[in-house]
Formats: C-alpha cells, sequence, structure tokens
C-alpha cells in the first residue's frame, strides 16, 4: 500500500494530473489551479533534484507554475504558457527516456 502511495505522490500520475490542472488553469483563467499544479509537482522535483544534472533546475520548476498564476491573475496568458514549458518539456524528455530504455 505504501509503495502505490509513494509511485503516485512522486511518479507519472502526479505529473500528469498537475499539467492536466495547469492547463485548465490557463484555459479557465483560474490562477489557483496552477497554484495547486505547483503543489501537486513539488514531491516530484524534489526526487527529480537528486540527479546530479538537473539538481538546481527541478526544484525549480514549481515555482514556473507558481509564476504562471501570478501570470494568469494579471491576464497575461501567453506568458504562462510559456512559463508552464519547463515542466512540460522535462516531462516529455523524461517519458522519452523511460520509453526508450531497454
Amino acid at each position: 500500500m505504501f509503495t502505490l502511495v509513494v509511485q503516485i505522490i512522486f511518479g507519472w500520475p502526479a505529473i500528469i494530473f498537475s499539467i492536466v490542472i495547469s492547463v485548465i488553469g490557463i484555459l479557465k483563467k483560474w490562477p489557483w489551479m496552477l497554484a495547486a499544479g505547483g503543489v501537486v509537482i513539488f514531491p516530484f522535483s524534489f526526487y527529480l533534484s537528486g540527479f546530479p544534472v538537473v539538481r538546481f533546475l527541478a526544484l525549480l520548476l514549481p515555482f514556473f507554475q507558481f509564476g504562471a498564476a501570478w501570470v494568469v491573475h494579471t491576464k497575461r496568458n501567453f506568458l504562462a504558457w510559456v512559463m508552464l514549458f519547463p515542466l512540460a518539456s522535462v516531462s516529455l524528455i523524461l517519458a522519452t527516456i523511460v520509453l526508450t530504455q531497454k
């Protein structure tokens, strides 16, 4: 049971859920959804910061979403999409690495 909870909090369900609620937050112009996405992705980014290559950059991922929440609050939605790009790109890179390993 504990391993399932850890996989949900640190794994793909949290990543996908965070991206989905962030996209919904931008489309509906609800900054609180982006802030919730930042809270959901924080354990994953903390886990990812254990890898030496992305140590500091991984810790910044939730703050991009918090920044996007502020940008949506100030009605600049294009910039919010730009601030969501780092999380989406890290997720796609990680998915590519996981799916292409043998």
